[in-house]
């Protein structure tokens, strides 16, 4: 069975403030976080509605999930979901109905057993379980939906969605009225808070990522290019049982196409364990540092600790940034902007999302125990290069907990 993910007593509080009685979701992220399963179509091709989640505010109705006929063998191989109302569906049928009026699909017969096989543990499960959901599919996705809403009983009330597309096609089937919200920023306002399953994986996540990063670091040497650089990172995630996204060294990537001596690089890596990221920063030369390199790193590792201080509940991003970039200009680094502060989990920038709000503008929040965020410290200055400090933290009942690992030393290979 997959683990539980879902922050569920504080989605159900959100849900109450709002006057909101259930959530229904379908992106890929959402889905994931309710059902804690990730779905066969979702990372081959990308799709989504292909999937939702229902869940309830009121716990003791269940909470479903809808998935098509084909995923249904795969549910043994990766381990069923905590939620136990699954429902399947198929094509078209030929009119029977089900108890409750709603159409059948087509069985799904799966594909053929040789009969003359002797059948290994899972070919056994596989075998089973499309007897024990035989009659049981609905004709397409909607009507399946559709069947879970009601189990959840919220025939006729309030719910939270997060795609626009799931009022229209609810509304162009007949047996159920809700009311359909689409306040997507409060998704990431319930998965702000991390829950202890999320947090675990969140730890292998931030190891992982910086294991891969450093490797990359020590790979580094004159004429290396950032293509091959990134490249390794990726296959050292691989080997770590993780996916890279990206490694970066600033936004204009190498000012020459390739390393360099004594070229001042920063070095940043972002990396997903189980769909959770690791997020870190560090700087690095080929040779020795300059002297100016050294006082600029020293610099950003005082405003490190300048910002333990306030990493802990009741700070802001607003305050953090603003106090750690004071305080790095106040020892001469008079160009140092402030650094960024943002939620990490599912997202890289796993904060609300305000509707209104412009793209790129980061709306400031107060932190909470068990928030995981990082504090983002790239600098670059064009003719010279790049330093940068970033790291995963765990904000606790009083303070906080590292989820990097590693020294904060200036790299040199």
């Amino acid at each position: 069975m997959s683990k539980k993910l879902i922050n569920q007593e504080r989605a159900e509080e959100i849900l109450e403030r709002e006057n909101i009685d259930g959530l229904v979701v379908t992106s890929p992220i959402n889905f994931y976080y309710v059902s804690g399963y990730w779905a066969l179509y979702y990372t081959p091709l990308g799709f989504d509605s292909c999937y939702f989640s229902v869940m309830p505010k009121d716990n003791t109705k269940p909470p479903g999930i809808v998935i098509p006929a084909l995923e249904v063998r795969r549910l043994e191989t990766m381990g069923k979901p905590w939620i136990e109302n699954i429902v399947l569906y198929s094509a078209k049928g030929d009119g029977d109905l089900f108890d409750d009026d709603f159409p059948k699909g087509q069985d799904y017969k799966g594909w053929p057993v040789d009969p003359s096989a002797s059948l290994n543990p899972l070919e056994e499960k596989w075998k089973s379980i499309i007897h024990e959901y035989r009659d049981s599919y609905s004709e397409n996705s909607i009507q399946a939906l559709i069947r879970a809403i009601k189990t959840a009983d919220l025939d006729g009330k309030k719910v939270l969605i997060d795609d626009l597309r799931i009022e229209k096609w609810l509304s162009e089937e007949k047996g159920v009225d809700i009311d359909c919200i689409f306040m997507p920023e409060l998704f990431n306002e319930i998965r702000m808070v991390k829950t202890e399953n999320e947090i675990e994986i969140m730890r292998e996540a931030a190891i992982i990522n910086e294991q891969s990063m450093l490797a990359a670091i020590d790979f580094m040497s004159e004429g290396t290019t950032w293509e091959e650089l990134e490249n390794f990172y990726m296959s050292e995630m691989a080997k770590r049982g993780g996916r890279g996204v990206y490694m970066m060294c600033g936004v204009g990537e190498l000012p020459n196409g390739a390393c360099e001596k004594g070229e001042p690089i920063m070095f940043d890596a972002l990396g997903q364990y189980k769909r959770y990221h690791g997020d870190f920063g560090r700087c690095a030369v080929i040779g020795n540092p300059s002297q100016l390199h050294i006082e600029r790193h020293q610099a950003i590792l005082e405003g490190w600790e300048k910002a333990k201080g306030f990493l802990k509940p009741g700070s802001t991003y607003d305050e953090i940034s603003e106090e750690v970039g004071n305080h790095i200009r106040s020892l001469g680094f008079d160009s140092f902007r402030n650094p960024v502060v943002h939620g990490l989990g599912l997202e890289h920038t796993d904060d609300p999302k305000n509707i209104g709000t412009q793209p790129g503008v980061k709306v400031s929040q107060t932190l909470e125990k068990n928030m995981v965020i990082n504090i983002d410290m790239p600098f670059t200055e064009i003719g010279w290069g790049s330093v940068h400090m970033e790291d995963t933290i765990l904000i606790t009942d009083d303070g906080f907990e590292r989820l990097s690992s590693a020294d904060f030393d200036l790299r040199s290979t």
